[in-house]
Order: C-alpha cells, then sequence, then structure tokens
C-alpha cells in the first residue's frame, strides 16, 4: 500500500485511528450507509476503531480521501474498489478522481490483472463513476444490504488491466 496519493483537488493517505471518530460518524448518515454492502449497520465507535486498527496493521489498504476541508471519505481495494463520501461531498466528482488515483498506484504492480466492483442497481451514481473509471458489465448479482438486512439486486463489474491501459494512456505513462 503506497503510504500517500495525491490529485489536483484530494490526498489520499491510509486510515488511522485519528480517523475513526469521523468514520463513526459519517457513517450514521443512513444515505451513506444504505449504499454500503461491507459494513456493518448499525455502525459503532468499535466498528470505527476496528477499522482503522486493521488498516495501520496491514490488513486491509484503505485509504482517507482528503481535501481542503479535511475528511472526505474513505477508499479501497479490497480486493474490490469500494468507496464512500460524507454527503455534503456528494456531486463534487471525488469518486472519480480518487478511484482514478488508488487504480493508477494499483496496476502500477505488474501483477495485477483485474480489479473489480458493484454497485445496487438503485445506485445508479455509482455505476457511472466505475463506468467513467473504465469498468465494464459482468452482470446482475446479489448484494447484501446490511442496512435493509436482506440481499438486494445489484450489477458486478470489472476492470482489465487492458482496459485500463486504453482508456487511462496518461495515467499509465507517468
Amino acid at each position: 500500500m503506497t503510504a500517500e496519493l495525491k490529485t489536483e483537488r484530494l490526498r489520499l493517505r491510509p486510515v488511522r485511528m485519528e480517523d475513526a471518530p469521523v468514520i463513526h460518524a459519517t457513517l450514521q448518515d443512513i444515505e451513506i450507509a444504505r449504499w454500503l454492502s461491507r459494513v456493518p449497520h448499525p455502525y459503532g465507535p468499535g466498528d470505527a476503531e476496528w477499522f482503522a486498527g486493521e488498516v495501520e496493521a496491514g490488513r486491509i489498504p484503505a485509504y482517507a480521501v482528503l481535501d481542503e476541508a479535511g475528511f472526505a471519505g474513505v477508499i479501497a481495494i479490497d480486493p474490490t474498489l469500494g468507496y464512500w463520501f460524507a454527503r455534503d461531498r456528494w456531486g463534487r466528482g471525488y469518486a472519480t478522481e480518487a478511484g482514478r488515483a488508488l487504480l493508477t498506484a494499483h496496476f502500477a504492480d505488474p501483477a495485477v490483472e483485474l480489479v473489480e466492483a458493484g454497485y445496487y442497481d438503485e445506485n445508479p451514481g455509482s455505476g457511472r463513476v466505475l463506468e467513467k473509471l473504465g469498468f465494464e458489465p459482468v452482470g446482475s448479482q446479489m448484494l447484501p444490504s446490511p442496512v435493509l438486512g436482506y440481499d438486494v439486486p445489484g450489477q458486478k463489474v470489472r476492470l482489465t488491466r487492458a482496459r485500463w491501459e486504453a482508456h487511462h494512456k496518461d495515467a499509465c505513462a507517468s
């Protein structure tokens, strides 16, 4: 896991224990939590501390995404690409910008050939982010919804190294 990644507007650095309170507070927003298939609900302070501790121990490769105002969200490839952002950061293109930076670093490893992701059918915005990053549809799947307590329809997408390199020549050349 790279120590830090930078984009024009964002800084990505590994999640730290000091992030646990803001992670916990942000994930209390049901409009964020409802779109996450791998985050328990309800999400307690201990969940945030466990998560930060796992990142610090090197077991989860997750980045805190920071903008000029501070903590904006989290992004990771573990082993699928996943992300979430505070609601006041939605609509700014942060998921695409942070995703591009993380995927550039991820595909810098010559052993990486594929990244997968998924999104709920009711969250087409996430589908558009993944499409902008070059992901292509694989098919329908059922995804767990901890908020609802049952599986819901979603889409599985993938990004191959060849597709990444074809769609992001500038990123791959640097």
